[in-house]
């Protein structure tokens, strides 16, 4: 039912002004990844409204997230996230690349959780630097064979949560001001 309804609530957006942007092969979040990009080089402040926590990999000094709740909304800019999250949104990936996420189908290293991967990139910085190091950091032995059993799947799993920003769209920001009313159309 949902895919019926896609095409006419295309329509409806243009008729009211909106670019409607699609482009195979990249998902919604690369688009809004790849325009939240073009406008920081523009330093132009930018504001994502999702409720696709993924979204929130995406904050900088000039983008901000605001997230939709069942309840209010929330604005994250970087303060508010590293205050909720402890860890800075660009490391956001990592912690789900350790951690995993199954409504995204991201794998993770097993075993390890949202406390123990936020902790461990909190302390590190990234996997990156975990993995290049990981035997002379202070990390439980445990901890340390998950990680080890797990390397591929943590490289794996960043890859699949990280959102691109250079999705082969229209380079000039100016393109994506929105357009007048039709009214015709809207009525």
């Amino acid at each position: 039912e949902l895919a019926m309804q896609l095409q006419p609530a295309k329509d409806c957006l243009r008729a009211m002004g909106a670019l409607v942007l699609s482009k195979e092969g990249y998902e919604a979040d690369d688009i809004l990844g790849t325009l939240a990009a073009m406008a920081e080089k523009k330093d132009v402040m930018t504001y994502i409204v999702t409720g696709d926590r993924d979204s929130l990999q995406l904050i900088t000094e000039k983008t901000n997230v605001v997230l939709a709740t069942n309840t209010e909304p929330i604005l994250f800019d970087t303060a508010a996230f590293t205050e909720k999250y402890g860890v800075l949104p660009s490391q956001f990936v990592d912690v789900k690349a350790l951690m995993g996420d199954s409504s995204d189908n991201i794998p993770g290293v097993a075993g390890v959780g949202e406390k123990t991967a936020t902790d461990l990139i909190s302390r590190f910085g990234s996997i990156d630097y975990i993995y290049e190091n990981l035997d002379s950091l202070d990390i439980k032995a445990g901890i340390k064979a998950k990680l080890e059993a797990g390397k591929e799947q943590a490289f794996f799993s960043r890859w699949l949560g990280t959102i691109c920003k250079e999705a082969p769209i229209l380079n000039d920001i100016n393109a994506y001001i929105n357009r007048e009313t039709d009214q015709t159309a809207v009525a």
